[in-house]
């Protein structure tokens, strides 16, 4: 467990609703849920312990988790996923970005994509798409809308 660095291969969602969006999406990426010791929300609880026995993902139970990762206190369920890419699609519509710097105005264009099932190509030196903070500003998005990370000669 390390702190999220872009060229890890490996992210984080930070949150019960972010995980089971993971889940729901991408689980065959999902490598390990950990828990906070205080994390005691019952059924919620009782379906993220089912569904990570059923896939075999690995759970922990662990503070130090969220104190490597989460810098809120609030943070009770962490999931770890192997980044992954979309294959570019040759037909249809896109959204194509050229270095979208910030991370918070990133996800909010991947929910927007989402919205109307658009896939988007992030070009150049862009924020980073599976980090934290645009995994969380994204409301899961990012697990449902195809991204392709390019550059100007593959597009």
């Amino acid at each position: 467990m390390k702190r999220y660095k872009k060229e890890n291969p490996l992210s984080y969602t930070l949150g019960a609703a972010l995980t089971f969006e993971l889940l729901k999406h991408h689980k065959e990426l999902v490598t390990a849920v950990y828990l906070h010791p205080q994390f005691s929300e019952g059924q919620a609880k009782d379906e993220l312990i089912a569904l990570c026995k059923k896939e075999r993902i690995n759970i922990s139970e662990s503070e130090k988790a969220f104190n490597i990762l989460s810098p809120k206190e609030n943070c009770f369920v962490i999931g770890e996923f192997e980044k992954f890419d979309a294959p570019l699609q040759k037909d249809g519509n896109h959204v194509v970005l050229v270095n979208p710097s910030n991370a918070g105005n990133l996800g909010t264009i991947l929910r927007t994509a989402d919205a109307f099932n658009v896939p988007v190509v992030l070009l150049e030196g862009c924020a980073d798409p599976y980090s934290h903070k645009v995994v969380r500003a994204s409301m899961g998005a990012v697990f449902r809308t195809p991204v392709v990370q390019a550059d100007w000669k593959t597009v």
